[in-house]
């Protein structure tokens, strides 16, 4: 199950069926278990204040990723949610004002950085991370672009 949320601000520019069919060919290529995901689509303002709680930054960014593993117990201060055989593998929130800003930057249309940025985010959701270091920076990058080929996406990078 993949819910999407969209501030109104964003609705007009949002195809939520589309975000949810490319978000289930990053997901079952990424995940063996059935999932649960939440995207929420907001702004600038919205995002700086979530990067600022969760990873004490005080600026906008373009995604904001949390991964839940489902062998965290109560006792990791964490609750796993599970409906049916599905487990809540993660939650993620973009800001539209960023991704339509790097659009411009990259010379191409809003869905394909969406695209873009939703493949990163999803390889976060794996529990790796480019901040750890440039070898898993790299591996990341590599995942991102088998994500981004199985829904037509190529030389992106």
């Amino acid at each position: 199950m993949i819910e999407v949320l969209c501030d109104d601000k964003w609705k007009n520019i949002i195809n939520e069926q589309q975000l949810q069919e490319i978000l289930i060919t990053f997901l079952n290529h990424l995940f063996e278990k059935d999932y649960m995901l939440s995207l929420y689509i907001t702004d600038d303002s919205e995002i700086q204040k979530l990067n600022k709680i969760y990873r004490n930054k005080d600026f906008p960014t373009d995604i904001l990723s949390w991964s839940y593993d489902e062998n965290i117990s109560k006792t990791d201060e964490k609750i796993i949610l599970e409906s049916k055989n599905s487990v809540l593998t993660g939650e993620l929130v973009v800001s539209a004002e960023r991704i339509l800003e790097q659009s411009k930057e990259n010379g191409w249309d809003f869905k394909t950085e969406l695209t873009r940025i939703l493949a990163h985010g999803c390889v976060h959701l794996t529990g790796m991370d480019h901040e750890n270091s440039i070898d898993e920076d790299v591996k990341m990058m590599e995942l991102e672009i088998i994500l981004l080929k199985k829904v037509g996406l190529s030389n992106i990078y």
